[in-house]
């Protein structure tokens, strides 16, 4: 297929290509920018300014005159242009909107350079062809990746169901009970201007948006949880804020108040009560997140913020000389260490936030709702706590570990893998710099 045009067409066709390639990316952004789903995707200056570089490089590659050596690496990198389709969750009518688009455009400067109309003819054949092919490679691996993605969402969601739902119910209902005495402490208190603590930011809040509703997904009543907890955070409490009305209306007020309460209690503990155990998923060693489930929680997360104009964070974390205490201690001492450091972990972080072993002595934690400087110095904190934690081992030995920590927060990029990515550059960079310490992601501060 890639051979079919004669020589002199492929040439031509690589030279217009070359001539406008600028031009057609900056096009091609300005009419996809139109479409109001494909701005999702691509509202972010870090993809404007790799897009138009990676967009040009594409034409460049795809239309450049071939040999037949050439075929298997252009066959191969419209593959991966559709595994990162896939990876972002960018839907397949609009990778065909933008690549009809910017055949358009194409089409269109081919037909205005004043050439000889056979030559036109021709050249419109291959570049419609090579188009088409180039879209047909990256649909055929976009479905696959895809299929995968879909396989991982519905293992990570059996592995939320096997964690101990009864202890997590308890733990939830305490935790919305506490937000309660918040609001009633703080009505009690009065005082000008009345702050009162919004549900969606307080512990159970960040819960059931992060988690929760994933592992309830499809259920009714999760939307009526999110209706409820908007109602409280948009209505009834900016009413209770702003003082106006007399004691009657606040008193209607309260009631109201006390019965979305009493709605979101009842929501919640009938979401639990259909649940029940399934087998466990996590990692066989420390009981955290299996890394499997990485991609569908951040792919979540990455939606999840560009919808909200949220920003999280995600530090990748590296135990220092860890392979020493396996040569000196032996395979068991490591794996005990492994185990130790997982309740280190999860107790330094919210309820809401994500654990994952992420391979051998590296782990990777999720921070919902932390922009840099909250995520720094949470990372700063862990670091800190590793550091003062002495590891037992089972002949009465104490070890003092120290970590590397990587922190990357979400900069607008639709990959999770730029994300991850990001994070490993900055642990590099902390373990380069001399170790037990923590690096921001360059261009995140």
């Amino acid at each position: 297929m890639l051979d079919t045009a004669t020589p002199a067409v492929r040439a031509h066709v690589a030279r217009v290509v070359e001539q406008h390639r600028a031009e057609l990316a900056e096009g091609f952004y300005q009419d996809m920018m139109a479409h109001r789903q494909a701005q999702v995707f691509l509202d972010a200056d870090i993809v404007h300014q790799r897009l138009h570089a990676s967009l040009q490089r594409w034409l460049t590659e795809l239309f450049a005159p071939h040999t037949a050596q050439d075929v298997p690496a252009i066959v191969a990198h419209q593959r991966h242009v559709g595994e990162v389709h896939a990876r972002i969750q960018l839907p397949m009518h609009l990778v065909a909107r933008g690549a009809r688009l910017l055949k358009g455009r194409l089409l269109q400067r081919i037909a205005a350079g004043g050439t000889a109309p056979a030559l036109v003819e021709a050249s419109m054949a291959h570049i419609g062809a090579l188009f088409d092919l180039a879209l047909e490679l990256m649909a055929e691996s976009y479905v696959g990746d895809t299929q995968r993605v879909v396989r991982s969402e519905e293992a990570f969601r059996l592995h939320a169901l096997s964690q101990n739902l009864q202890v997590e119910r308890e733990r939830q209902r305490s935790l919305l009970a506490e937000w309660e005495q918040d609001v009633l402490f703080a009505l009690h208190r009065g005082g000008a201007p009345l702050d009162l603590p919004r549900l969606g930011s307080s512990e159970f809040g960040l819960w059931f948006t992060h988690k929760g509703s994933n592992l309830f997904d499809g259920t009714p009543e999760v939307d009526l949880v999110h209706q409820t907890m908007e109602r409280l955070d948009d209505a009834l409490l900016p009413q209770l804020e702003s003082g106006h009305g007399d004691a009657q209306r606040r008193h209607a007020l309260l009631i109201e108040l006390q019965s979305a309460l009493d709605t979101l209690k009842y929501l919640v503990n009938t979401l639990f009560e259909r649940h029940v155990e399934l087998e466990s998923g996590r990692d066989t060693l420390t009981r955290l997140l299996n890394r499997r489930f990485l991609a569908p929680i951040l792919a979540r997360e990455i939606h999840l913020a560009q919808m909200r104009h949220k920003v999280f964070s995600v530090l990748l974390l590296d135990l220092v000389h860890f392979k020493h205490i396996n040569d000196v201690h032996g395979h068991d001492a490591g794996d005990s260490v492994l185990q130790q450091m997982a309740p280190i972990l999860l107790n330094s972080v919210r309820s809401s936030d994500f654990v994952f072993r992420y391979g051998g002595e590296e782990f990777l934690v999720l921070l919902v709702d932390a922009p840099s400087e909250q995520a720094q110095a949470q990372a700063e904190k862990l670091r800190q706590r590793i550091a003062a934690t002495p590891f037992a081992l089972a002949n009465g030995v104490h070890l003092s570990l120290t970590a590397s920590i990587g922190v990357a927060p979400y900069s607008g990029h639709p990959d999770y893998q730029y994300l991850i990515n990001q994070a490993d550059e900055a642990l590099y960079r902390a373990k380069r710099g001399g170790r037990n310490r923590v690096c921001l992601a360059t261009g995140a501060a």
